[in-house]
């Protein structure tokens, strides 16, 4: 990798919010360094979410959960590292969540946007969703509705 880096930016006045993009071949360390100054220095007002891997406490930034859901009476932070178990309820963890990136998909789960790598509709009545790491879940019907009105569909 180079010491310098390319930085380009536009100036769009029908932009209402700021929007970063990254364009590299993989993610690196450096990389995930620059997200982590950017979302640092706009006085990001969503706390970091702390979890548990046996007795270790371990910090969660809300950009790396993938899925919250509820697993034998556990709340489960799940991320690219594994599971989390998380403390207190998910209502209360969906309280902690950016909103604008967290979704509830069922009672049991909340979801994170912006690590979702597709949507199947092609099922009557439910949705399959699809995480960048591989995984898979799925849309409770009475949230369908909810879902598609978030996706601008309806």
């Amino acid at each position: 990798m180079r010491n310098a880096i390319d930085i380009d930016i536009q100036i769009d006045p029908s932009c209402a919010e700021p929007k970063v993009i990254i364009r590299a071949e993989r993610m690196t360390p450096e990389i995930d360094n620059i997200v982590h100054a950017i979302e640092s220095a706009t006085n990001n007002a969503y706390p970091i979410v702390t979890a548990y891997s046996g007795d270790t406490m371990v910090l969660l930034s809300q950009r790396e959960i993938i899925r919250v859901y509820l697993e034998n009476r556990k709340l489960i932070a799940w991320t690219d590292r594994g599971g989390f178990v998380a403390r207190g309820t998910l209502a209360e963890m969906e309280a902690v969540l950016d909103r604008s990136r967290f979704l509830r998909i069922s009672r049991s789960e909340l979801i994170n946007l912006y690590r979702v790598s597709s949507f199947d509709f092609s099922l009557s009545g439910t949705i399959q969703v699809r995480f960048d790491d591989g995984s898979v879940s799925w849309v409770a019907r009475r949230y369908v509705r909810a879902i598609q009105k978030t996706l601008g569909l309806v």
